[in-house]
């Protein structure tokens, strides 16, 4: 079977290869944080390297792994905003800002939002846009009221002539882009100069959704959230960014700049990060403790993301691909992924994790096996030697316990020490078929289809190369002319 077979060597020695080296440099791994509460984490902030969340109208800091009340802030808070290096807070009652440790109330509106226009603070009401002067929010509506850019009211001296006032509002955001003020209405953007409510300045291009929710300006683009897609302002066209575009979820709720030229998107299943040319999505479970994403707040290499079901951390961590291999090496040995020299997962019974009795003992075992053949390539380490033959000879078990030659089991069964039951479905959704060893003491199952017998020969293939020394070697050549010879034998 092996004498005129090309050898994994002869493959190594080819000087152009197919495929690419990964050097093993620095990167940054996401590492995730879940602090769950009982009620909705409706905002959050990063102010001076510290988090500060919003939960049930009160502020609080994160602490370790801990959302601890701020007893010494105001009520009634549903926003932070870090704006001009300081911590905003929006409240029922009036406007705040943290100074020394101390929270000050600046004005007693009802604000719906800031943003740093031509270097200065501005607030908006629902109503009407403030900017802040020596400690006040004073505002910007022109003495005679605001104009409109409906042409039609304009009058021979330049004035216009209007049945009722030009509204600015109903307001629920605004942003500074390309050297102007935008409002945001609900499913109407404006574009207002101080004077003129301009709702007539898109050339091209309309809201897929009356539903808007959040506003970013990043660069040359005005990001404005809805229900059914992304919305995109570039000068004087819009556009929406929808799942057909690579948007993970279309129903977008906040926006957040990134710590290196990204936008962090929150959705209502998870959060996004939309880099130039990829997309990256975190959801709930494995990265967040809620699907509905409330808001975002970005440090310095953390995002930190308010969900109805708590806070969401993520750490951006120097790893290496070495590193990240030993986190997960690390995790099998505590957990105790290993059984019988096979690879499990594991579940929860009551109050005990169990090892899953697999269905895949040699599909779950032969990644592994092949996992180690390769890192032994590279360090050369006993140990690493040593993890290989386990699992290989956990492999070859599953043809030595069957009394069929070549016949490789799906999964072997304990007896005595399985805490978990043997599966009662087999492959293609027939019953299970498990036979008795003959002392009696183990159980092994059939019905093996090809996933198992392909991951059988790929990672025997490279022990046989790459680890097998003496008697290993004829063990693993053993093994694969037994499969090769039975599926044979069979036509």
């Amino acid at each position: 079977m092996f004498s005129n077979s090309i050898s994994a060597q002869e493959i190594y020695e080819h000087t152009e290869h197919l495929w690419k080296p990964q050097k093993d440099d620095v990167y940054l791994q996401e590492v995730s944080n879940k602090i769950s509460t009982d009620s909705p984490v409706l905002s959050v902030a990063e102010y001076e390297g510290k988090c500060y969340a919003v939960v049930n109208e009160n502020i609080y800091l994160l602490e370790g792994n801990l959302l601890n009340k701020v007893n010494s802030s105001p009520s009634g808070i549903f926003k932070l905003i870090e704006r001009t290096g300081k911590l905003w807070a929006l409240a029922n009652d009036g406007i705040y800002i943290l100074i020394k440790n101390k929270w000050k109330k600046i004005d007693n509106q009802k604000f719906v939002d800031l943003c740093v226009h031509n270097g200065v603070l501005h607030g908006a009401t629902q109503e009407e846009i403030f900017r802040l002067k020596d400690d006040k929010f004073v505002s910007i509506k022109p003495e005679g009221g605001y104009n409109s850019s409906d042409m039609t009211m304009l009058m021979e001296d330049g004035t216009q002539l209007h049945a009722n006032p030009v509204r600015l509002g109903p307001i629920t955001r605004i942003e500074s882009y390309s050297g102007t003020l935008y409002v945001l209405r609900p499913g109407k953007l404006i574009l207002f100069d101080g004077l003129v409510v301009n709702q007539d300045f898109i050339d091209w291009g309309t809201f897929p959704s009356n539903n808007t929710r959040d506003m970013l300006s990043f660069g040359s683009r005005l990001f404005i959230t809805t229900d059914r897609g992304l919305t995109v302002l570039r000068g004087a066209a819009l556009t929406t960014l929808r799942g057909i575009d690579g948007l993970p979820v279309e129903n977008t709720t906040c926006l957040e700049k990134g710590f290196d030229g990204d936008v962090w998107i929150g959705t209502s299943k998870g959060a996004v990060r939309m880099l130039k040319d990829d997309w990256h999505y975190f959801a709930a479970d494995h990265w967040l403790p809620g699907d509905n994403v409330n808001d975002i707040a970005v440090g310095n290499n953390v995002v930190y993301i308010a969900t109805d079901g708590g806070l969401g951390v993520i750490n951006y961590e120097p790893y290496t691909l070495r590193k990240k291999a030993a986190y997960y090496e690390r995790h099998i040995e505590e957990w105790g992924h290993k059984r019988l020299g096979f690879i499990h997962t594991l579940y929860k019974k009551g109050d005990e994790w169990i090892r899953e009795v697999s269905d895949n003992d040699g599909g779950h075992t032969a990644p592994y096996l092949a996992a180690m053949c390769y890192k032994y390539l590279v360090t050369g380490d006993q140990s690493d030697r040593d993890e290989a033959v386990e699992s290989f000879m956990a492999m070859l078990w599953l043809d030595r316990v069957s009394p069929i030659d070549g016949f490789i089991a799906r999964s072997i069964w304990s007896t005595t020490a399985d805490k978990d039951a043997k599966g009662q479905h087999g492959s293609g959704g027939l019953p299970a078929k498990w036979y008795p060893t003959a002392d009696g003491k183990w159980f092994w199952k059939g019905d093996t289809s090809s996933d198992e017998v392909i991951g059988h020969f790929y990672s025997v293939s490279l022990f046989y190369e790459l680890v097998a020394k003496g008697k290993e070697k004829e063990l693993a050549k053993e093994h694969m002319e037994r499969m090769a010879a039975y599926i044979i034998d069979c036509g």
